[in-house]
């Protein structure tokens, strides 16, 4: 399964890259996310609850970030497994910037098995591109968010 896509936050690239790279900030703006750490440079953990269909469950998975090209790419690598069945996946990032806004593409190359792949591919295609829609508009809230609070060396 194949997902691609752009999404436009409403920030400099430099401070949606430094979110893209924040384990905290990740953890807080993925659907169904209950943990996330760091296990080594660029290399993370997670637990996820997510449904499809009428399939729901619990997975716990790996990414790791490589090829880094700051403030501009990097390449991902992921991979969960649960009750429900499993995912590998491999994917680009790419940031370009737009003015005062940044310009996100996103291409993801997913192999999903078990249960969870018996939904048929239409219905787990929407459900990736909602979760990544959801996923995006958090990110860019929270991006503008921290942009928008005073600087703490600020004087009051």
């Amino acid at each position: 399964m194949k997902i691609s896509g752009e999404y436009t936050f409403q920030a400099a690239r430099e401070a949606v890259w430094r979110s893209l790279l924040d384990p905290q900030v990740i953890a807080s703006v993925i659907p169904g996310c209950d943990a996330l750490e760091a296990t080594g440079q660029h290399e993370y953990k997670g637990v996820i609850r997510i449904g499809v269909g009428s399939i729901h469950g619990r997975f716990e998975g790996l990414f790791a970030l490589s090829n880094l090209q700051p403030p501009e790419s990097y390449h991902l690598k992921l991979s969960g497994k649960g009750a429900p069945g499993f995912l590998e996946g491999v994917g680009d990032i790419r940031l370009v910037e737009n003015g005062e806004s940044t310009l996100m593409r996103y291409e993801v190359d997913a192999q999903i098995g078990g249960r969870i792949a018996s939904v048929g591919q239409r219905l787990l295609e929407s459900t990736a591109r909602m979760v990544a829609k959801h996923g995006l508009e958090r990110l860019n809230h929270v991006i503008v968010a921290n942009l928008q609070k005073p600087s703490e060396q600020s004087p009051p």
